[in-house]
């Protein structure tokens, strides 16, 4: 179970607000670098973008860790026990609880509106189209960098400095409310937007879930590389498959 210090740093609900919607917008724009390297034929220039995108990104996950290091009582990360089968088979159990969810939730908006995507899916798609610096970059991004840095602000930071001690439910609700805006590209206005939104938030909410009832962040981190592992290695596979 999740443990958290006594008094929770900032004190200030304005500061802690504006803690997480400042880190909240670098998430935003982190990526943006990578879009510029889809507008150049050059390598160099797609490798210098790739790279200073992971740089920033990085940059965003040592500023969460900062700041989340002042509000949990033990190590951030902790080693990982590879002999608790039982807990390793708890993980997947999890991960398929929320395709689950995810599965049913895309058939409804399915049937209801006819979409089959989201924006964000779409786009996602569009950069590892073809093999190219910019595909392995977004491979790379989405599997291993957007997993840690993701769960350090949607999971570590808002759990440990919203709702601590009232509903149970209430500061996994708020993380995965939060957790869906970066991943849609407008606001939702229409059903096949708010499903898509909803699909986004129930994902984070069973990773803050995970959080939450196990207490350490490496394990919601390893359900979010497993889940984008699985959708993006096997494009990297076609695309390699294809260039042979």
């Amino acid at each position: 179970m999740l443990e958290t210090t006594n008094e929770v740093r900032p004190k200030s609900l304005l500061l802690r607000i504006i803690n997480v919607v400042f880190t909240l917008f670098l998430i935003v724009v982190a990526p943006i670098p990578l879009v510029l390297a889809t507008k150049t034929d050059n390598i160099f220039l797609q490798i210098l973008c790739a790279a200073t995108m992971f740089i920033f990104y990085i940059g965003i996950g040592f500023y969460a860790y900062r700041l989340l290091r002042k509000n949990v009582p033990g190590p951030v990360f902790t080693k990982p026990d590879i002999r608790n089968w039982r807990g390793l088979w708890w993980l997947v159990g999890m991960w398929f609880v929320m395709i689950a969810i995810e599965m049913i939730l895309a058939q409804l908006r399915v049937q209801l509106t006819g979409v089959t995507t989201t924006e964000n899916q779409e786009a996602i798609n569009e950069l590892t189209s073809n093999l190219n610096v910019t595909m392995v970059a977004m491979v790379i991004y989405g599997t291993f960098l957007a997993p840690v840095v993701e769960e350090l602000v949607f999971r570590g930071l808002i759990l440990n400095y919203f709702f601590r001690k009232s509903w149970w439910w209430a500061n996994i609700i708020l993380s995965g409310a939060v957790f869906a805006l970066p991943h849609m590209d407008t606001i939702p206005t229409n059903l096949a937007d708010t499903l898509s939104y909803v699909i986004y938030a129930s994902m984070g909410m069973v990773l803050a879930y995970i959080y939450k009832k196990t207490g350490d962040l490496k394990n919601s981190i390893a359900v979010h590389m497993l889940n984008n592992g699985i959708t993006m290695i096997p494009l990297l596979i076609v695309a390699i498959m294809n260039a042979i």
